[in-house]
């Protein structure tokens, strides 16, 4: 385990987002309104080809205020209202800067699918959140009139400047996380979209695409990923572990017991996979070149939950599909297992706090 590392364990702070809509929405060009299916490849297109993770939450659901949500601190049971806002929040973690300043202009709206692509994971300072290149991706259901230009003629105080980036003006924000400063930019490239980037590169590519750039697509389908993925469930993602970030991620498998999470140095990536309104559980499915997981998946993936007693109300059941895939299926009917879980998830995912 890295040595930043050795005392630290992986948290996600949810919030409570984003509450649930089940009102109609209107259908636009690529992204027609569907009750079985949305068609997410055109988003997944316009990620850089070394996206290494993707998370997803299918609306729609109302863009909410970050702050208001309910406080699952306290271990009671949570209903499936509840557990969709946290996953609903986990691709726009980004939106919620400066005290929510953007979150509350477009407060109201209903999204019609939020996806996060992220790549290139790395330690910070101090404590606090891992630094990654990324964007996140909201799309609504409704154009958005004249927020876009509004926010950003209001924020001009509060951003740190305005820059032209591909056709498009993005504004440019500042925020201090612990010991790291952060640079976020964001924009509004068509009337249903709004973009918050953590990079200025990865943003630059995402409206390149956007504009008809052509390039590998992030993601193949030919990833063996794509075959343990729900793409017509509520909230998914999977991630496609990068050798060659091994050195300088704390969160990659690769580099043996230096591994923050779990080494394994025949590691090919991992999928999650939760529907509340079905069921109040979820699944991580993690695959392998390496035959002999299982055991090592009961003991590492979930630290200090190998004994039963110490389950948290997870009520891990795991199997192996075939060689290499293992899938564990966990309950999330109370607030403490909710936690746990995505304080793991998160952290496998490369989006993880040191604390």
């Amino acid at each position: 385990m890295r040595k930043k590392a050795k005392k630290a364990l992986f948290a996600l702070c949810v919030a409570a987002a984003c509450g649930t809509a089940c009102n109609s929405h209107k259908g636009a060009n690529w992204l027609k309104a569907s009750k079985s299916s949305v068609d997410i490849a055109r988003v997944l297109s316009w990620l850089p080809a070394d996206t290494e993770t993707i998370t997803v939450a299918i609306g729609p659901f109302w863009m909410s205020n970050f702050q208001t949500g309910q406080d699952l601190g306290q271990n009671r049971e949570v209903s499936v209202e509840e557990l969709e806002k946290q996953f609903e929040l986990l691709p726009l973690l980004q939106f919620d800067f400066s005290q929510g300043v953007l979150e509350k202009r477009l407060e109201g709206q209903s999204v019609f699918l939020a996806v996060e692509g992220s790549r290139r994971f790395r330690s910070p300072a101090g404590l606090g959140e891992l630094l990654y290149e990324g964007c996140a991706i909201a799309v609504f259901a409704d154009g958005l009139g004249n927020r876009g230009e509004s926010f950003l003629k209001d924020s001009a105080k509060a951003m740190v400047r305005m820059e032209e980036m591909e056709g498009q003006r993005v504004g440019v924000f500042q925020e201090k996380k612990e010991e790291d400063l952060w640079t976020l930019f964001v924009a509004f490239p068509q009337s249903r979209v709004v973009l918050v980037a953590t990079n200025r590169d990865y943003l630059r590519e995402v409206l390149a695409r956007m504009r008809g750039a052509t390039g590998e697509r992030a993601l193949p389908d030919t990833l063996p990923e794509w075959r343990y993925v729900n793409r017509k469930g509520k909230f998914w993602g999977l991630r496609h572990f990068d050798k060659k970030q091994a050195e300088e991620d704390p969160t990659s498998p690769f580099g043996g017991q230096k591994s923050a999470n779990l080494p394994d140095e025949q590691a090919i990536g991992l999928t999650f996979g939760c529907d509340p309104s079905k069921a109040r559980t979820a699944t991580i499915t993690y695959l392998s070149a390496a035959k002999d997981m299982l055991p090592v998946i009961k003991e590492k993936l979930f630290p200090f939950l190998s004994e039963p007693e110490g389950t948290k109300g997870l009520h891990i059941r795991y199997r192996e599909l075939e060689p290499g895939v293992i899938q564990g299926l966990y309950d999330l009917d109370h607030s403490e297992p909710v936690n746990w879980f995505l304080f793991v998830l998160m952290g496998n995912l490369g989006h993880a706090i040191f604390v």
